[in-house]
């Protein structure tokens, strides 16, 4: 189970790296952390509650939206980066207030439902297997900032470029796993 939840949480972790890279403030960062690793251990429950013939369905057109948010972002941070050379313009990142804070954690977490589909078949103690995979999710998501924080440093002005092709290729391993 703790393999699952590292591989969960390895969107947060992508994610949370470009948030670093850009800089984010301590207590953005502490509720980005609480929110992904809440939605890692309710995604699932939800999807065990839907059920598979409706998670199918679902869960296709979830996984779409959050890849064109993802695939969106990183574009606009690349461009936003190309465009900035001589002054530093107000990230692209949505806000980490109120539903762009959702929007991120949910983007992330889209995973954790399509595992929260089949959790019944193959666990049988969801509530616990469920927390791990929020503790996991949100360790994952507390490293990738401190890492980017500490490269976002030394790279200053590649950062946002860096951060834009995470969120693409993000995207990408999103929108790939509807069509597989």
């Amino acid at each position: 189970m703790l393999a699952v939840s590292v591989a969960l949480g390895m969107d947060a972790f992508s994610c949370s790296l470009a948030f670093g890279l850009l800089g984010i403030r301590k207590r953005k960062a502490a509720h980005l952390v609480l929110t992904v690793a809440l939605f890692h251990v309710f995604m699932p429950l939800i999807g065990l509650w839907a059920g598979k013939e409706l998670g199918t369905i679902f869960g296709n057109l979830v996984t779409g939206i959050g890849t064109v948010i993802l695939l969106y972002l990183g574009l606009k941070m690349l461009l936003n980066a190309r465009g900035s050379k001589d002054c530093k313009q107000e990230s692209v990142l949505p806000n980490l207030e109120g539903f762009g804070l959702y929007l991120i954690a949910g983007s992330v977490s889209i995973d954790a439902l399509s595992v929260g589909f089949s959790l019944g078949t193959f666990v049988s103690r969801i509530f616990s297997t469920t927390l791990i995979m929020g503790f996991m999710a949100g360790l994952m998501t507390a490293a990738g900032i401190f890492l980017g924080c500490r490269i976002g440093t030394i790279l200053s002005t590649k950062a946002e470029i860096i951060g834009g092709i995470i969120l693409i290729i993000i995207g990408i391993k999103t929108g790939l796993s509807i069509v597989s």
